[in-house]
């Protein structure tokens, strides 16, 4: 294995600095990163150019680069079906949930829950999210540092302490305005990195044509897999509608992405970042497939990876990297920097969000007299505590054994899907109350960790199936027919009973606890008393069912579902305050008027309050 020059380490060396280097200059310029609302919402200026990018860096990170080549070197490229799930998966983002969220002007997605039920259901989601975040932040730590480790031969701990504490400084110096300014920039070098990778190794495999026909002759150009079996890994219907739930979970209601649309200066722009985001996260999946591609026709289905130290299929990439890039100085330094990139970006997304949630959803509301000092040097030392936190679950990451795709991916659907369901319950059912929503999260995330451990401890105790060997179409016909034979005799002998049910897909996950969280909410919210219309905080409910029940007469409609469009007030409470704090009784006011004609008319019926203050955003 060739090991880094000079000119990698420069390279390298130049993408810590340049984050760095962003993360101190919004340190020390314009505000200074002196309020909370710069630190963790930029101040809501970004435009939508930034936002995309960082959009795509905080999901595509050093996880998808190394793990779907990883994933299609394997099992081909059935996986690259995951792209159709791009678009149902950023349309319903763009046009359901952030103009709900948005126009609320929140700091946390999870604000958005006690506006809808309570405080107690608003900290049992932070909570949740906050678990989510911590464990995926170890794989993501993890990656890049075990890459650095095979390539260089750096100590692998004291790798995954430099990504760590590289990004927790810029991070915590910088805030929201740093972190979406390095992921513009490392957005650009991570394209770059795995373009070289493939330019490379697609002249030294002899051409496209080569690589074409070794791919075609090794069976890994995969059709279209309609098999409804939900157990089947990787389908069309596990890809492309499985996908989407994950897609929501991520792009819907994830606080490091709706942060970001948060910081955009108009709704306009946060929706148009929303649509931009998707061709570049096809061209992103586009890139890493094709590199998997080109690394199957390198080998054809040998294994290499023991030659690194690792057993592991990601191992494999890494290898082919290196290979690829021997003798041509600068090139690995470019791939392992935009490995690091990848991770950097996911990470300081993380750390940023974990501060905001930690500071809005549990700490604001037990201080409210905070001072705007304290509360940013707060959040910043949150920032650095939750880096790390994440160093110690890179450890637990390195323990788990399994690929990091596979890992990322069921982490997301095991506690993104419940936290997703959630919030569908909130915005879609009107009914639902607040003990519905416990129970539900609750239930969901039950089933989620039955399940999700169920299949580590079934795949350990059981026979592991036989990897697919990639040199198949490469032997003789006789080998062939007999290893098709026993390939089938496997496939025939299915588990059955609980099994099965823990043999789900993890493409699954997502949805299947989105749909356990919603129905258990309903029927503890029916049985417990379902919330009246008038008790529903406006601008809170997406009237869904009444757009899906469009062909229903009105008074039919307004009793299944809230139709209050989006914007507008029904019945809106608000406190009034007298100039000694001491509380009038709230008032209840029919308007369907905004925010300002409803102040005036406040202020005709009390004209010596000098303070209002809404029960509501708006």
């Amino acid at each position: 294995m060739g090991h880094f020059t000079v000119v990698d380490y420069v390279i390298f060396a130049v993408l810590l600095a340049a984050s760095m280097a962003i993360g101190l200059y919004y340190a020390l310029s314009g505000g200074r990163q002196r309020t909370t609302q710069e630190f963790l919402m930029a101040d809501r200026s970004m435009g939508c150019l930034p936002v995309s990018l960082s959009l795509i860096a905080s999901f595509q990170s050093a996880v998808a680069i190394i793990g779907v080549p990883a994933e299609i070197y394997t099992h081909g490229t059935q996986y690259w079906f995951i792209g159709c799930a791009y678009i149902l998966g950023l349309i319903i983002p763009a046009h359901v949930f952030i103009p709900v969220l948005y126009r609320l002007r929140i700091s946390s997605a999870y604000q958005y829950l006690e506006l809808r039920f309570n405080k107690t259901v608003r900290i049992c989601g932070t909570l949740t999210f906050i678990f989510q975040m911590v464990i995926y932040m170890g794989v993501c730590v993890y990656t890049p540092a075990f890459a650095l480790n095979a390539v260089t031969g750096f100590e692998l701990w004291g790798t995954v302490l430099a990504t760590g504490l590289v990004c927790t400084l810029y991070t915590t110096l910088g805030g929201l305005k740093a972190v979406i300014w390095t992921d513009v920039f490392q957005t650009v070098v991570m394209f770059a990195g795995q373009l070289a990778v493939i330019v490379v190794g697609v002249l030294r495999t002899g051409g496209v044509s080569e690589v074409w026909r070794k791919v075609w002759e090794g069976n890994r150009i995969a059709g279209l897999d309609l098999n409804p079996d939900p157990t089947e890994r990787h389908t069309f219907w596990t890809l492309g509608v499985g996908g989407i739930f994950l897609m929501l979970s991520l792009y819907g209601v994830n606080q490091a992405q709706v942060q970001r649309y948060l910081s955009s200066r108009t709704e306009k722009e946060a929706v148009r970042s929303c649509y931009m985001v998707f061709p570049s996260l096809q061209l992103a999946l586009a890139l890493s497939c094709v590199m998997g591609l080109v690394m199957f026709a390198r080998y054809c289905g040998e294994d290499h990876s023991d030659k690194l130290g690792s057993s592991s299929r990601d191992a494999m990439v890494v290898y082919f990297v290196m290979d690829m890039l021997q003798g041509l100085p600068g090139l690995p330094g470019l791939f392992v920097a935009c490995l690091f990139s990848a991770a950097l970006s996911t990470i300081s997304s993380a750390f940023n969000s974990l501060a905001t949630v930690t500071m809005e959803d549990l700490i604001k509301p037990h201080f409210p007299a905070m001072t705007e000092a304290r509360a940013t040097l707060l959040s910043k030392a949150l920032a650095m505590s939750y880096g790390l936190l994440c160093l110690a679950m890179a450890y637990l990451t390195h323990l788990m054994g399994d690929s990091v795709l596979q890992v990322a991916l069921k982490i997301f659907g095991m506690v993104g899907g419940p936290i997703l369901g959630l919030f569908c319950l909130g915005m879609f059912f009107p009914w639902a109350n607040a003990i519905g929503a416990v129970a539900g999260l609750g239930a969901g995330l039950t089933v989620s960790f039955w399940i999700g451990v169920g299949s580590i401890v079934t795949r350990t105790s059981g026979m592991k199936p036989l990897p697919p060997d990639c040199r198949v179409a490469l032997l003789s016909n006789d080998t062939t027919a007999a290893i098709q034979t026993a390939l089938s005799n496997v496939t025939l002998s299915r588990p059955s009973g609980l099994k099965r049910f823990y043999s789900l897909s993890y493409m699954w996950y997502s949805g299947f606890n989105c749909f356990t969280v919603i129905l258990i909410g309903l029927i503890i919210s029916f049985i417990t008393g379902p919330m009246k219309e008038e008790d529903v905080t406006p601008g809170t409910i997406y009237p869904l069912l009444g757009k899906l029940l469009c062909f229903l007469p009105e008074h039919l409609k307004k009793k299944l579902c809230c139709v209050t469009p989006l914007g507008q007030t029904v019945s809106r409470r608000i406190s009034l305050f007298t100039d000694r704090g001491k509380q009038v009784p709230a008032m209840k006011l029919n308007s369907t008027s905004t925010c300002c004609p409803v102040c005036k008319e406040m202020e005709s019926f009390l004209p010596e309050a000098p303070f209002v203050e809404y029960e509501t955003a708006v």
